[in-house]
């Protein structure tokens, strides 16, 4: 073999060499990235496990949170509508008095009401045929024994509130009716109410 021929003989046994060097380190590096890239997704498995599983903690706590939020609104909405039942009998039963007991309750609440004694009443459209031009003048027979004018009269119009009365006069206009009354009450009592109702304050 001449020298020529060596030289190739070198070169391609130095380039065989390479080749496998290479191939080896290629593979290495193959196994290196596998394994980095086997780890790196294990540990995004776990995180994304971790997340996952904070993400569902989190959505069971929201969960039960607004289910708490819902049930408190609901157990309030049920408070409330027992507060304005017990405000909304108290008038139910006094506009439904027998019509002496209402007269006479009636009749107690204008003489004791700031008036001169010749205001026109409005009474209710519901007491039609129990407060009349006749018990406005039994009332004015009474007011004159207190040393007033006696000269209430019927309004023509009736109010379209369940009991109680409207005074009208002298430029005012004074609502007494029991609306009104329970209406102004209420704001006062409802927190001795819920106390009652629920031992607890509103």
């Amino acid at each position: 073999m001449n020298g020529f021929d060596k030289i190739k003989q070198r070169i391609l046994e130095d380039a065989q060499q390479e080749a496998e060097r290479i191939i080896q380190s290629a593979e290495e590096k193959a196994r290196e990235i596998k394994e980095a890239k086997a780890n790196e997704a294990g540990k995004l498995k776990k995180r994304l496990t971790e997340q996952n599983m904070e993400a569902a903690r989190e959505h069971k706590r929201r969960m039960l949170v607004s289910a708490q939020l819902e049930m408190k609104k609901k157990v309030l909405a049920a408070k409330r509508d027992m507060i304005e039942a017990v405000f909304r009998g108290v008038i139910e039963r006094i506009s439904g008095m027998a019509d002496d007991q209402y007269r006479e309750v009636i009749a107690s609440m204008l003489l004791n009401a700031p008036l001169q004694g010749d205001e026109e009443v409005v009474f209710s459209v519901y007491d039609q045929y129990r407060l009349d031009q006749g018990f406005l003048d039994y009332v004015n027979e009474q007011l004159k024994k207190q040393g007033r004018k006696g000269q209430l009269r019927l309004a023509p119009d009736r109010g379209q509130f369940k009991a109680g009365f409207v005074l009208r006069g002298h430029e005012v206009e004074i609502n007494s009716s029991f609306e009104a009354i329970v209406r102004a009450l209420r704001i006062e009592m409802e927190p001795q109410v819920a106390e009652m109702l629920f031992g607890e304050l509103a």
